[in-house]
């Protein structure tokens, strides 16, 4: 008897220690979060088209800001003890190859830019986390998730906002595709914790967008300047009165109209500037050295402009009277002259020189 008294009271001690332990567990290990989508995707509205001048500065932002609908109801979830939930949003398709160094600004905010599928182009992301129907943001991209909330039913939600950027030499394309994802996040004690896929992941895509580079055709230009001799360049200087008339052609020049508020959509202005292949005569200023070899001694080529003023090498010169919203084809007078430099000696006397466009 009475051993079965002792062991009547050690099972009523297990039992006694074993409800100690359960009044004694903390609430939040019986924490629970459920949450529910009620969307799948969204789809940001970009310009089909985007043209970019090739020189334009990198950084400059190539559309106006798309948005995605504001809604606070991503996720509907249940939630009871210690919860962190909210929504995240994470890289996805044509942007997992993580930040560029550039950065594009949104009331203030500097969103950072992600690389796309178009070489040269990339796009700033950034926008609004609404937990329990309180927006949050506008926030850069990095940022935009984990927000605590309060127990019972609750909703989540967010907004993605959206640009595209120049980021490099651009390769003409069509940017398209996948650019994020939103979940439903949330730490929970005991875990799991972090993003729930399994609660509904929302995808979001931007239309197509085709991506041209605006430059004009700039054909090369020979220029005869015939037989000369000594009696054409009797003095170092140039030569007196042998002159050979050209024209620097850039032809089909696109035109285009000034997207509002970026830098997109026209050849806002072309410079130009020569430089010689095989630089210039020592001490002398704008004469160009002959390349080849042979070739004759004691002299060079220097270029003039339609005033009859010396045309300064390596010097960027604004094309006059461009038409940035018609673009057309354009002319631009100059002529050579032979310029002795020294003692002549008999040879061929050709010299190459490189135009260098900057459309901005």
């Amino acid at each position: 008897m009475n051993n079965m008294n002792r062991l009547a009271l050690a099972l009523l001690r297990r039992v006694m220690c074993w409800l100690a332990m359960l009044i004694f567990v903390p609430s939040s290990a019986w924490a629970t979060a459920s949450c529910t989508a009620n969307y799948t995707s969204f789809t940001l509205t970009l310009p089909p088209t985007v043209a970019v001048a090739r020189d334009l500065p990198n950084g400059s932002v190539l559309t106006t800001w798309s948005l995605s609908p504001s809604k606070n109801d991503y996720w509907t979830c249940i939630v009871s003890g210690s919860v962190y939930n909210g929504t995240d949003f994470e890289t996805a398709g044509i942007t997992t190859a993580g930040p560029t160094t550039y950065n594009a600004t949104y009331q203030g905010v500097a969103f950072q830019v992600y690389p796309t599928n178009v070489p040269g182009v990339g796009i700033a992301m950034g926008g609004y986390t609404i937990p329990d129907s309180t927006p949050y943001g506008p926030q850069t991209f990095r940022t935009m998730g984990r927000q605590w909330n309060r127990n019972g039913t609750i909703q989540n939600g967010g907004q993605l906002i959206v640009a595209l950027v120049k980021t490099g030499d651009i390769t003409p394309g069509t940017a398209t595709g996948m650019i994020a994802q939103a979940f439903s996040w949330q730490t929970l004690t005991p875990p799991p914790a972090g993003n729930v896929p399994s609660a509904g992941i929302i995808n979001f895509y931007i239309t197509p967008v085709v991506i041209t580079v605006l430059t004009c055709q700039t054909p090369d230009v020979n220029v005869p300047m015939g037989i000369q001799g000594p009696a054409d360049l009797p003095n170092v200087g140039p030569a007196p009165s042998k002159v050979a008339s050209f024209n620097l052609s850039l032809n089909n020049c696109p035109g285009g109209l000034p997207v509002a508020g970026t830098s997109a959509g026209q050849i806002h202005n072309i410079q130009y500037q020569i430089d010689p292949s095989n630089g210039q005569v020592p001490g002398f200023s704008n004469v160009a050295a002959l390349s080849g070899s042979p070739s004759a001694g004691g002299v060079g080529v220097q270029l003039y402009d339609n005033t009859g003023a010396v045309f300064p090498f390596g010097t960027l010169r604004t094309l006059s009277g461009f038409d940035s919203a018609n673009g057309g084809s354009y002319a631009i007078p100059m002529t050579a002259r032979y310029y002795r430099t020294g003692t002549l000696t008999a040879g061929p006397a050709n010299s190459t020189m490189t135009m260098t466009v900057s459309y901005q």
